[in-house]
Order: structure tokens, then C-alpha cells, then sequence
């Protein structure tokens, strides 16, 4: 019996499309969390080189503040990075990270909040003399350039994973490196007082959070 050309047409096909494929590297969580956290560092050492740390994280006797927002602005990020990357993987559940690293960075505002009620409570007006436009500014371009390090490394992994949900995606991203970039920013800042960190740091988050979110869904997009 004859061989229909065309089937050996399709045949040949077949083993064309075959030979051009070559085995891909699984995407795991695991590596996106060590690639979050090696970026971090990296921005912590950028903000060393550039601006230097504070005398006392320098000797590892950092002032109160500094470890209190320091803990929430590294432990709200890391707990958003995680919810990132899940919602950047088909099948995984983000809300219980998502939730948990709201509400730990959610005592910034509230702390801001508090601060204004004590205020009108005694009758006296809050502090806001160390507020400055050149040092708020300056806590807005570090924080923002630290989290643009982090978050266009993120975009590379998150590419390959594929997301669906492209602007959830780029909310969580862009809040998960907005306070890994202002924790960078936090180990050089002088200020050690109440109504900078709650007023100031909250802001350049915001500011970080909006970039990233519209810059990251191009990016993944195939």
C-alpha cells in the first residue's frame, strides 16, 4: 500500500517541533524567596556604599525605633514577597500572606494615626518640626530606587512563572519591595523619631507601591 505524502509531511513536522525543545527549570518558590532576599541585601549594601548605615546599627546597638520599624517594614515585606510569588504561581493560595503582611505594615499608618489623636487628646500639636523637604526627599529617592532593584529583579522570575492576575500581581510586588527598599533606606535614616517613620516612610511605600505596580504588568506580559 502507498504512504500518503502528506503523512510523512506531518511526521516530519512532529520531529521538527520535538528537536526544538529543550528541558525548562521548574519555577519554585523557594528560589523566588532567595532571590527577594538576595536583591534586599543588595539594596542594603547599595545604601551602605552610597550613603553609609547608622552609628549604631554600625555596632549593632540599634535604638529602639530603629529595630521596631525595621522588624515591620522586613517582616510586612517578606510576608507580601511571599503572596507575590504565589499569586505569580497557577494554583496557589495568597490571601493569608497578603493578609498578614497588611496588617504588620498597617502600624505604620496607625501609629500616624495615634500620634494625631495624642496630639489632639493633650491639646498640643504633633511634632512635625524634623520633617524636612530635603530629608523626606531623600527617604523618597532611596526608597523608591531600592525598590526598583528589587522589584525589576522579581519581574524576571515572575515572567517565567506566568501570572494570570496581572495587576494583583503588581499590587503585591509593588508593596512587598516598597518596604524591602524603605528597610534598606530605615538602616541609614537619622531620624529616630515618631512622626517621621509614620508619616514619612508610609508615603515613600505609597510612592514605591503605585511605580512598581504600573511598571511590573509589561514586563510580564509574553
Amino acid at each position: 500500500m502507498s504512504r500518503d505524502p502528506d503523512e510523512s509531511s506531518i511526521e516530519q513536522t512532529i520531529e521538527a517541533l520535538v528537536g526544538d525543545l529543550r528541558p525548562v527549570v521548574p519555577v519554585r518558590l523557594w528560589r523566588g524567596m532567595i532571590l527577594g532576599l538576595g536583591l534586599t541585601a543588595l539594596s542594603v549594601g547599595g545604601v551602605w556604599l552610597t550613603f553609609g548605615l547608622r552609628p549604631d546599627v554600625l555596632t549593632m546597638h540599634p535604638a529602639p525605633i530603629v529595630i521596631a520599624r525595621g522588624a515591620a517594614l522586613l517582616a510586612g515585606g517578606l510576608a507580601l514577597l511571599v503572596a507575590a510569588l504565589r499569586a505569580a504561581l497557577p494554583g496557589r493560595a495568597d490571601q493569608g500572606a497578603t493578609t498578614l503582611g497588611t496588617m504588620i505594615l498597617g502600624i505604620l499608618p496607625i501609629g500616624l494615626m495615634g500620634l494625631l489623636l495624642d496630639g489632639i487628646v493633650a491639646r498640643q500639636r504633633p511634632n512635625f518640626a524634623e520633617i524636612q523637604p530635603f530629608l523626606g526627599m531623600r527617604c523618597l529617592g532611596v526608597s523608591l530606587a531600592a525598590s526598583l532593584l528589587i522589584g525589576g529583579g522579581l519581574a524576571a522570575w515572575m515572567r517565567r512563572a506566568a501570572p494570570t492576575d496581572l495587576a494583583r500581581a503588581g499590587w503585591l510586588t509593588g508593596w512587598a519591595v516598597a518596604a524591602l527598599g524603605t528597610f534598606a533606606y530605615s538602616l541609614f535614616c537619622p531620624s529616630q523619631t515618631m512622626a517621621f517613620m509614620t508619616a514619612v516612610y508610609p508615603t515613600a511605600m505609597l510612592l514605591a507601591a503605585i511605580v512598581i505596580r504600573f511598571a511590573i504588568p509589561p514586563l510580564l506580559r509574553w
